[in-house]
């Protein structure tokens, strides 16, 4: 068994000897301990198949949900989930080694149902993008692929920090994100998104509301009035939702015109793709802050 010493932390090389064990705590607090790194493994979520990719463990994924769709690569994945419901027994067909699941995406009944039909699930959930670079790092560990997942985590801190240093100390924009229209949804402030906006300035007008998705009336974002109003979808949506808030001509946001859509699959999915999201989003409040 094989250590590294960085920074004053002891590191487990698990990935020298591929018989070595290997383990990492979840977002439940569950340690997960396998006797190998994962050589099978099912995504139950985009998000986590894009990050498996990115971190060079696509080739080891035998399953996964309905909607991962990038790379390329995954769409010829077999499907075994979607968001409501999984296929457990083609699941156990696949005889997987590891199971990731998202935590607010998959819930918590797929994942329950899952271990008590014996299967090691890792539940991942992000909530600020300095917690991405460790998660590279774990889905490396846990797979078998560390040196690729390290470089990557560096790659996506570095690439952080500059938009930090940019966006740091500028005036602070009130930004209401839609994610939904009938009814209105939102995000909290526990949401990565909103950690988002917090990183370019902005400040999410529904930060302290419950749950991590609430509902909220038209009368609370009148209220609020935000500087921008932000969604995600493609260019054919944007007339349509922008005409939506017309009818809110009083809302700063709708007056000035600051109505922005971002590419869903850039900023709501808790991916290495996100800080193209993020840099979107970061220029969008930029235009409503200079025209304050």
């Amino acid at each position: 068994m094989f250590f590294l010493r960085a920074a004053g932390v002891l590191v487990l090389l698990t990935s020298v000897v591929s018989q070595a064990s290997v383990s990492a705590t979840d977002h439940l607090n569950r340690k997960i301990v396998l006797d190998e790194p994962a050589q099978r493994i099912i995504s139950l979520a985009p998000n986590i198949t894009e990050l498996l990719f990115h971190i060079g463990a696509g080739d080891q994924i035998i399953g996964a949900d309905e909607y991962s769709n990038y790379p390329e690569e995954a769409k010829k994945i077999i499907r075994v989930n979607n968001h409501a419901m999984a296929n457990y027994e083609l699941i156990l067909s696949l005889q997987p080694d590891l199971v990731f699941a998202w935590h607010s995406g998959n819930g918590e009944q797929i994942i329950n149902r899952l271990v008590q039909l014996g299967l090691n699930v890792f539940v991942i959930e992000v909530q600020t993008m300095e917690q991405l670079p460790t998660l590279f790092k774990t889905l490396g560990h846990l797979t078998g692929n560390t040196e690729r997942a390290h470089k990557a985590a560096s790659t996506f801190d570095s690439q952080l920090r500059d938009l930090k240093a940019t966006y740091s100390g500028k005036p602070e924009v009130s930004a209401f994100y839609q994610i939904w229209d009938e009814p209105i949804m939102t995000f909290n402030g526990d949401h990565l998104v909103s950690d988002i906006i917090h990183l370019c300035g902005g400040r999410n007008v529904f930060a302290g509301e419950l749950p991590l998705v609430p509902h909220v009336n038209i009368e609370a974002v009148i209220d609020a009035n935000p500087a921008i109003i932000l969604s995600s979808g493609s260019e054919d949506r944007m007339a349509n939702w922008r005409s939506k808030w017309q009818r809110w001509s009083d809302i700063d946001a709708v007056k000035k015109n600051h109505l922005y859509l971002v590419p869903p699959d850039l900023l709501q999915r808790q991916s290495n793709r996100i800080l193209e999201g993020a840099i979107y989003l970061c220029e969008y409040i930029d235009q409503a802050r200079l025209s304050h």
